[in-house]
């Protein structure tokens, strides 16, 4: 077992997107919003029925436990009254063996958009990656998306 002694803490703001990301403990090169195929976005107005992503690049200091990462996952999305469409405590919830520090360098939640979504409305995603041997340790993401057609 080994443990780390670095510690990091910081904000970033995507101007273009509005997604604002703070860590704690964990770091990360990059993080942005992508579309299906992974690219980027330039702004917040998603297409209705889609599929996009929170990508989270260079994430390191996990803390490991034979040689294994046990990286989790929350995803809550919430509509303009703060009403919960998902909230899905776990994503990763099926890593349960852990995974190796290098593939969980690249992080990933994603959503598809559809029902009970409504074009033109505004909804908020709060996206929560941390480390479950030290759930103090995270990555935490929040973005307002336009629903359009």
């Amino acid at each position: 077992m080994s443990f780390s002694c670095q510690y990091s803490e910081g904000v970033k703001i995507d101007m273009a997107t509005g997604l604002s990301t703070s860590y704690n403990g964990l770091t990360i090169d990059d993080i942005y919003l992508a579309d299906e195929n992974g690219n980027r976005l330039g702004d917040n107005k998603i297409i209705m029925g889609s599929k996009l992503a929170i990508v989270a690049t260079g994430v390191d200091y996990f803390m490991e436990k034979d040689g294994k990462v046990f990286p989790g996952c929350n995803i809550l999305l919430t509509d303009k009254t703060g009403e919960e469409i998902l909230n899905l405590p776990d994503a990763f919830a099926e890593m349960v063996n852990g995974t190796t520090a290098s593939e969980a360098k690249i992080l990933q939640a994603s959503l598809n958009t559809g029902d009970p979504m409504i074009v033109g409305e505004t909804y908020h995603l709060y996206v929560r990656f941390y480390d479950k041997n030290k759930k103090e340790n995270e990555i935490m993401a929040n973005v307002d998306l336009l629903m359009k057609e």
